[in-house]
This record gives structure tokens, sequence and C-alpha cells, in this order.
């Protein structure tokens, strides 16, 4: 396959992701409604740890080196992943009153990191991709901190699962895709002088294709909950919706009244922080939780519909916004 047609591809997959995912979703809930193909879960692992490793690829690090330029936006940004985020969808589930599972895993999708689209986005929106890219960064080595902090608090709160279990399935789907990454990027792409450019559409594509693979599996296997507890897929619509429509208003506000910010920061806050890592974490929830995290693996694949339209609404607004964040 030529390199055009793989990059193609990869836009094409991204462009139109909210109407792969609705099709996948379909199609995995009618597979689980009339058969339950019960020997996929036996390559979940596999299936996750092939979407995070070229995840861990594309992230690039050497941007951290330039921190002290945008230490200010990757500090408001990490605020608003790790401590606004959560505390919302907290606030919210408590409101609307989610039930433990539904609860669980969106705290999980709370403290996810920024998506790879995140980025993207930026680009799209001509934000601050330095600001950007070192938020991706530095938030997903936080993660390596934070996940098992409310992974251990969610185990002692619930007791879904023995902590050495937890502790084994975030080397699998964190850990090791990370160093396999680093030394990916490092040992063969640079000391081999590989422009990174021209290798990147394939990671890309490979963490796409096997992200939809994922959800398809979650669904083949889990699919018919949907139909059997239908409302806590309706519960998810006003807590989604409430999410996302504060997340953005509020640091749009706050990075133009307190923080003072210009366009270009601001919207690489926005994108990295509102857009959750959905991919990583229907990972965790599918190895962390075992069988019970299958149907909990569920409402991020629902919830990032939702994601979707929300962003790419707003990037449709980018020219009004940096008129608001422009004016005095």
């Amino acid at each position: 396959m030529k390199e055009i047609s793989v990059e193609k591809l990869v836009k094409n997959l991204s462009k139109y992701m909210l109407v792969y995912l609705i099709v996948t979703i379909i199609t995995g809930t009618l597979i689980s409604y009339f058969y339950s193909p019960k020997f996929l879960s036996n390559y979940l692992l596999l299936i996750v740890f092939l979407m995070i490793y070229p995840m861990m690829v594309n992230v690039s690090f050497e941007s951290l080196k330039q921190i002290k330029k945008s230490y200010k936006t990757v500090a408001i940004a990490l605020l608003f992943n790790f401590v606004f985020a959560p505390i919302l969808y907290l606030l919210l589930c408590t409101i609307f009153q989610a039930p433990v599972d539904l609860k669980n895993a969106l705290l999980l999708l709370a403290v996810a990191p920024a998506s790879s689209m995140g980025l993207g986005y930026v680009g799209l929106a001509k934000g601050n991709i330095v600001s950007a890219s070192m938020i991706v960064a530095l938030a997903f080595i936080l993660s390596l901190i934070v996940y098992p902090v409310v992974l251990h608090l969610l185990n002692l709160e619930y007791g879904i699962s023995p902590l050495n279990e937890v502790i084994k399935s975030l080397v699998f789907v964190l850990v090791l895709p990370l160093i396999l990454g680093l030394a990916t990027r490092e040992v063969i792409i640079e000391r081999k002088n590989i422009n990174f450019k021209k290798v990147k559409p394939y990671f890309s594509l490979v963490t796409l294709v096997f992200l939809y693979i994922l959800i398809f599996t979650i669904f083949a296997l889990k699919g018919h909950l949907i139909v059997e507890q239908w409302k806590k897929v309706v519960l998810i619509t006003p807590i989604a919706i409430s999410f996302y429509s504060i997340m953005i208003l509020t640091t749009l506000f706050f990075n133009k009244y307190l923080a003072k910010l210009d366009y270009e920061n601001n919207q690489a806050i926005v994108f990295t922080t509102v857009s959750k890592n959905v991919a990583l974490t229907i990972g965790l929830l599918a190895t962390v939780f075992g069988k019970s995290g299958h149907g909990m693996a569920m409402y991020p694949a629902i919830i990032s519909i939702f994601q979707i339209i929300f962003l790419v609404t707003y990037l449709h607004f980018s020219d009004k916004v940096r008129t608001f964040m422009e004016s005095r």
C-alpha cells in the first residue's frame, strides 16, 4: 500500500469517525443480541495493546524540552484535565443519580489524557501546537500516577478487582506500550534518521483500526445490555451534554478573563482537556475490571459520539472564538 493511500485512509477514518463509531456499535450490538461470541474475550488484551502501543509512538516527548515557554498554558490544562474534569463528572453523576458502574467508567474517562485527535483539532483551529504537544505528553506521563490512584480508590470502595490484578493490567496497558513506544521512537526512528512524518500515518492507522476492532468486540460481547439496560444509555445523554458544555464554556471564560491567554493557547487547552482519550479508557475498563468491565467499556464508547459532535461544533466556531478571545 502506498504511503499516500495510508494517509488518505487515516484521514477518512478520522474525519468520519462519528459514522464509523455508530456503525460499529450497532453492528456489535446486533451480533451480541443474536449470538454471543465469547471467544473474542480471549483477545481483548492483545487488541488493547495493539491499539495503545502506536499511540505512544505518536506522542512526542521531545516537546517537553520547551516547557518553559508555555508553562502557564500547560499548568492550566493539567489542572482542568486532572482536577476540574473528574470533579465535574462526579457532580453530574450525583445530580443525575448515575449507577455505580456508569460512575466508575466516567470517572476513569474524566482523568484520561487527551486523545491523539486533540492535537489534530488544535492544528485545524490554528492553535498553539507546541503547547498542545507538551500538554498531551505530560498528561500521558501523569496518567501513569493518576490511574493507579483512581483505580485503587475505586477498588477500596467497590472491591472491583484485586489490587495486584489492577497493577498487572496497568503495566500491560500503559507502562509496556509506553516503554516500547519510546524505544521505537528513540532507537529505531531517531537513530536511523527515519523521517517520522513519513511513518506516522502507519502508526495512526494501526491505532484507529484496533480502536474500531476493540469497540466492535466490546459491543459484540456485551451490546445486548444496551437493550436490557436502556435506562443507563438514556442517562448518559444529559450527563454527556452537561459535561462537554460546561467544560468548554468554563475553560473558555477562565482562559479569557482569569488567565488572560491568547486565542492560540486557549485552543491548545480546550482541545487537549475536553477531548478525552476514549480508546485508552475503554482499554483499561476492558482489562482491569474483568468481565464486568466489558459492559462498563460501552459507556465511554457511547460518550465518544457526543465528544466528536461537541468538538467538531466548537471547531466550526473557531473564528467567533478568536473574536471573543481578542475582544476587550
